[in-house]
């Protein structure tokens, strides 16, 4: 499984990497800190899904999930993000979103079966 994790905080990202290798043998994660980074890689390479963190430095908020929605748009997106906002969550939804995840509150399966 090729995996793009798109986080700008180290902490989280290593965090999130060791919870992936944990629960998948094969997987291949390329990091990008910023959405500009992203879109370069996702131009690039054919990923089989997107985690992606809303607030980067280059970006904020769903305008963060659109402007890579538009440019992949046929792979599944996971948003993972520090705040529990309902209705952000069921825009991002209504979008085309896979998922929305609240950092903290997920661990190694829970993120896998999100990406089942």
């Amino acid at each position: 499984m090729k995996i793009l994790l798109v986080e700008d905080n180290q902490g989280d990202a290593r965090l999130l990497d060791i919870m992936l290798r944990e629960v998948l043998t094969a997987c291949t994660l390329t990091h990008a800190d910023t959405l500009g980074k992203a879109i370069s890689h996702a131009c690039l390479v054919q990923f089989d899904i997107i985690l992606l963190d809303l607030s980067l430095p280059d970006s904020q908020g769903s305008g963060t999930f659109w402007r890579l929605h538009e440019v992949v748009s046929d792979v599944p997106i996971v948003v993972m993000t520090g705040h529990d906002d309902e209705v952000l969550a069921n825009e991002l939804a209504q979008a085309g979103a896979q998922d929305y995840l609240v950092k903290g509150s997920v661990d190694g399966r829970w993120l896998l079966r999100v990406m089942r």
